[in-house]
C-alpha cells in the first residue's frame, strides 16, 4: 500500500504565508511561525467544536469524529498523598465540550494482564459527593486543567499501571508532526487562520472582479 503524504503544521504555516504575501515572504514580513501557530491552534479547536455541534443537529446526538482523536501514553500516575488520589499530566487542557467528548476514553494496561475496563468520567464538582454513592467495578477520572485525576473504585493502588488517554488534540507539539484531523477540516482551518491574520495586521489584498465589463473604472 502506498504511503500517504503527511500534512504537517509546517506545511500549513508555509501555505498561509505564501497566500498572504502572494509569493515568498520578504524582510518586511513580521509574523513569526510561533505567532501563526497560535492562530492555527485556535482555529483547530474552534473548528472541531463547531463540527461536532453541527453534526449533532443532523444526527440528533453529540459524537466525536474519529479523525480528530489521538491516543496518548501518559505513563504511570503519581499519587497525591494527602487525598489518596492519583494523577497524570495531559498534553493539553481538553477542548470545551461536554464530559466524555473532549476526552473519549481513559484506560489502564499492565504487562501480562492487558487492558483494563474504561475509567468512568465524572464532573470535578461531583468528586466529593460521588464517593458516598454506589460505584461499579473499575475506576473513575475527572479533569482539572491539564491534570487528569484517577481513582480505583475499590480504593486500590494504580501505581503499577500505564494509562492511555484518547482525546481531541489541537495544540502543536512539533512543526514536523502530522496533523491529526479529517481532510475536510483543513480548508476551514486555513481560511479561518488567514481571516484572523488579515484582521490583526490589516494586510492589503488584491481583489479581482472578473465580472466587470471592459474599460477604465473610477472605483
Amino acid at each position: 500500500m502506498p504511503s500517504l503524504i503527511a500534512y504537517t503544521k509546517a506545511q500549513l504555516v508555509e501555505r498561509v504565508t505564501k497566500h498572504l504575501v502572494s509569493d515568498f515572504p520578504g524582510q518586511d514580513w513580521k509574523i513569526s511561525s510561533n505567532e501563526m501557530l497560535l492562530y492555527i491552534d485556535q482555529s483547530l479547536a474552534f473548528t472541531v467544536v463547531g463540527q461536532m455541534y453541527a453534526m449533532a443537529k443532523v444526527e440528533g446526538n453529540l459524537a466525536t469524529p474519529e479523525g480528530w482523536l489521538t491516543t496518548y501514553n501518559v505513563a504511570s500516575p503519581s499519587v497525591d498523598t494527602p487525598s489518596g488520589y492519583w494523577y497524570v499530566t495531559l498534553p493539553q487542557p481538553p477542548v470545551s465540550l461536554p464530559l466524555g467528548y473532549s476526552i473519549n476514553r481513559v484506560y489502564a494496561a499492565e504487562a501480562g494482564s492487558g487492558q483494563s475496563m474504561d475509567f468512568f468520567p465524572i464532573k470535578a464538582k461531583r468528586v466529593g459527593y460521588r464517593k458516598y454513592m454506589p460505584m461499579p467495578t473499575g475506576g473513575r477520572y475527572w479533569v482539572d486543567g491539564s491534570k487528569l485525576w484517577l481513582a480505583a473504585n475499590d480504593g486500590g493502588s494504580l501505581n503499577q499501571y500505564t494509562f492511555y488517554v484518547n482525546m481531541i488534540k489541537t495544540r502543536t507539539e512539533s512543526m514536523s508532526e502530522t496533523m491529526n484531523l479529517p481532510d475536510d477540516a483543513i480548508e476551514i482551518i486555513f481560511l479561518m487562520t488567514v481571516k484572523t491574520i488579515l484582521q490583526r495586521y490589516a494586510i492589503p489584498q488584491d481583489t479581482v472582479l472578473d465580472n466587470l465589463p471592459p474599460g477604465n473604472k473610477a472605483s
